[in-house]
């Protein structure tokens, strides 16, 4: 049976094509490498495929265009990627919409990071490095990604986390290791995406747990002052979009302000 892979809207046939290659590498490894569940992986490989392009959707509608704007560049950090769960999934969608991207996979299983060096291969797929070690750690000479066409160091930041858990601190400290160029660029926005449950979530809630600062407040992180800004909990609301197994999306979104170490001018 063909696998299904549309979340409220069709994908591109281009697309389509790189799902199911992306889905038979999963299915391929996933006794070897545990990517997926060992019952009914195939069902399981549609569903979180489907799943992250639902979430795609959801977070590009309500705040992806406006992060973007009109210079259509990204630059990206998936952290905890496993299986490349979204970070493979968004940086195929970012391409469909047109944005150039400057992405980093991170993960720090040595298989794992094997696979997704694997799936960096993949004819005609998003390009990406891959970080094999935990966030925040120092990662291989050479392993930063060159910054794709139209990007710069005011290019704005998204960081997509599935699983894992990090306070709003321990993610934007990590780029003083990841991402030096922002060492020296005031004003450029970083905005942090988190897969959550649909139901018994709040913004409040998730907020306090996740130690996201209030709106307007100023904190430190990574030798960097940032100033918060918007913070909300998205929720599938469209037809098609709404399912059992939907992800609902907590996202937060800081501007640099200033460099620790002497001003943006440094």
């Amino acid at each position: 049976m063909a696998a299904t892979f549309e979340a409220g809207r069709p994908v591109s046939a281009r697309t389509r094509e790189l799902f199911e290659a992306y889905r038979g590498e999963l299915l391929r490894w996933n006794r070897q490498i545990n990517l997926l569940t060992r019952r009914d992986p195939e069902e399981a490989a549609d569903t979180l495929i489907r799943q992250c392009v639902g979430a795609f959707d959801l977070w590009w509608d309500a705040s992806g265009q406006a992060l973007v704007g009109a210079g259509g560049a990204l630059r990206v950090y998936d952290l905890g990627s496993g299986g490349g769960l979204p970070g493979f999934v968004w940086l195929t969608l970012l391409a469909e919409q047109g944005v150039a991207a400057s992405a980093a996979l991170v993960e720090p299983r040595a298989k794992r990071a094997w696979f997704l060096e694997r799936l960096a291969r993949l004819p005609g797929g998003p390009p990406f490095a891959v970080f094999a070690a935990r966030w925040g750690e120092p990662v291989a000479p050479g392993a930063v990604p060159a910054l794709a066409r139209g990007a710069g160091a005011d290019t704005p930041i998204l960081f997509t986390l599935k699983a894992l858990r990090l306070p709003e601190a321990a993610i934007l400290g990590g780029l003083s290791t990841a991402e030096p160029v922002l060492r020296s660029t005031a004003g450029v926005a970083v905005e942090l995406v988190r897969f959550q449950p649909t139901v018994g979530v709040t913004a409040a809630k998730l907020s306090r747990a996740l130690e996201i600062p209030a709106p307007g407040e100023r904190f430190q992180a990574g030798g960097w002052t940032f100033e918060a800004g918007a913070r909300r909990l998205l929720v599938p609301t469209k037809r098609g979009q709404r399912s059992a197994t939907a992800a609902g999306l907590m996202v937060s979104r800081h501007v640099a302000v200033d460099s620790i170490e002497g001003g943006a001018g440094d």
